[in-house]
């Protein structure tokens, strides 16, 4: 779709999704590839107690924002094209901005007053009230930098929110490479990333002042009431949804720094020695999200022209696809990756190289389950993406308690691990209640990541077994690569 579906809407006109697919991705290999030297340098030039700190930081940061926010900003995604069409855009973004305000302000506040508790929770340190300080001045950066994200992303100009990623994450490596360089600490490299993210923000705002300009205005009355009545209870989705998965992501690092057994590893230079074997499959995590969060609203535009197949056959091509190219992806970095912890890391790291391939398993299902999870998104069936990451949640934190004290850092891993696998069979369950048919493609994808528990070559060999098997691979592969090159020819003959 590269038109606006209303004639008199002369603003935003959307990118294709081949296109924004295109440009998201060549983005992201290059953002990601300078996020990948940004988490060497730190590792390499930090203790892992620091790392384990930075690590513990960062993740509260991205963890609390969409909770604390009660999810509105993600209510923009499903709903923009809805009031778009009826001419009423502007009043749906002005309430949701100011009932964004109301809760950022609300929470800096409380990080400010209390700043000691929050230094134990983050920490197991009360006495870190200038760290604190800098983490709130990071989550209302990211919080303006979500909420432009989310609308721009919502509107489909996907170039313009792949731009605002890649300022925020070259910038913020260029900082912080600089900032340590010249011996600085924690602290300064958490505003280093409150100066990137504030940066980033610069080419989402001026795309929005261009384009609000010409949107479409409707003579009728806004019906306000009737507004909340349909974003609140999916905007109440988004938050249980946003609090368990961020908790079940969290929840591994806070039980390895809360509840690792005494007289063993330092619980801070575990989560350090974690965050080294998650280096990799995090690039992994971060472009599964970033796809999932491209897709929703071209998923939703087909939604409500109802073309409900079209939706189904996209989700299964694009998680075939990144079952299959994820595994491949991971199998070849475990190939190399012994070299890689040995010279550039200097053997420091040991336990995290051994850990990384259950991490890449892990880390390739939660790449799925955000691809599936759109299809109860834009049906409107949200509450079972939390259910099922309720049960996965607990199930982490019963098979922490068992495994840490038993394995230490390696039992946090399998925990997680087996806690991701319950989350991606309970979505696959949600969405064949509701229409979505599981096939030997569903099994495919499930079963392929695992195989890199076997060993790199093992995995590649399982790979392209499994294309060769499956003749939907094959036929979906032609036919994806036809579409995109004749639609990124129309999008450019057009232009």
């Amino acid at each position: 779709m590269t038109k606006n579906s209303n004639p008199a809407d002369r603003s935003f006109v959307a990118d294709s999704l081949a296109v924004g697919m295109m440009v998201m991705l060549a983005m992201t290999i290059v953002q990601r590839g300078l996020g990948f030297v940004r988490g060497l340098w730190f590792c390499r030039e930090l203790d892992d107690v620091v790392v384990g700190q930075w690590s513990m930081a960062y993740d509260f940061l991205i963890m609390v924002t969409p909770i604390m926010l009660l999810g509105m900003p993600g209510t923009l995604p499903r709903y923009v094209q809805r009031y778009r069409i009826r001419g009423q855009l502007s009043f749906l973004v002005r309430r949701i901005l100011a009932a964004t305000c109301v809760l950022a302000a609300a929470f800096y506040t409380v990080m400010l007053l209390v700043p000691d508790w929050f230094g134990w929770l983050i920490f197991l340190d009360a006495n870190n009230t200038s760290l604190i300080h800098a983490i709130a001045a990071g989550v209302l950066a990211i919080i303006a930098f979500n909420f432009v994200y989310e609308l721009v992303t919502s509107l489909r100009q996907v170039r313009v929110g792949s731009l605002m990623q890649f300022i925020q994450s070259v910038g913020f490596t260029v900082i912080a490479i600089a900032h340590l360089s010249f011996g600085g600490g924690i602290t300064g490299l958490m505003y280093s990333f409150v100066a990137a993210t504030l940066l980033a923000i610069v080419p989402g705002a001026l795309a929005l002042q261009s384009g609000w300009r010409g949107l479409p205005r409707t003579e009728e009355t806004f019906d306000a009431p009737s507004m909340w009545r349909c974003v609140l209870p999916f905007a109440l989705a988004i938050w249980s949804m946003n609090l368990l998965s961020n908790v079940f992501a969290l929840s591994d690092r806070y039980m390895i720094l809360h509840w690792l057994p005494a007289g063993g590893m330092d619980p801070q230079a575990a989560v350090g020695q974690y965050h080294s074997g998650r280096i990799f499959p995090v690039l992994l995590m971060s472009v599964a999200t970033m796809i999932s969060g491209v897709m929703l609203p071209y998923l939703s535009a087909d939604w409500e022209s109802g073309r409900r197949e079209q939706v189904r056959l996209q989700i299964r091509r694009m998680m075939l696809g990144v079952s299959v190219v994820f595994t491949a992806g991971a199998a070849v970095t475990l190939l190399f990756a012994p070299w890689l912890f040995s010279q550039v890391l200097e053997d420091r790291y040991s336990d995290g190289l051994v850990l990384m391939p259950m991490a890449f398993v892990f880390s390739i299902w939660f790449a799925l389950i955000s691809v599936g999870e759109n299809y109860l998104w834009v049906s409107e069936r949200g509450k079972w993406i939390a259910i099922a990451t309720a049960v996965g949640l607990g199930m982490n934190i019963v098979l922490n308690l068992a495994l840490l004290p038993l394995w230490g850092l390696h039992g946090a891993v399998v925990a997680t691990l087996i806690a991701n696998g319950v989350v991606l069979l309970g979505l696959w369950a949600a969405m064949a209640r509701f229409g979505y048919t599981l096939d030997r493609t569903t099994f495919y994808v499930t079963i392929l990541p695992i195989t890199l528990l076997a060993g790199p070559l093992a995995a590649l060999v399982c790979v392209l077994a499994s294309c060769i098997v499956n003749p939907q691979a094959r036929a979906w592969s032609t036919e994806a690569l036809d579409t995109a090159s004749a639609k990124v020819r129309h999008q450019f003959a057009g232009t």
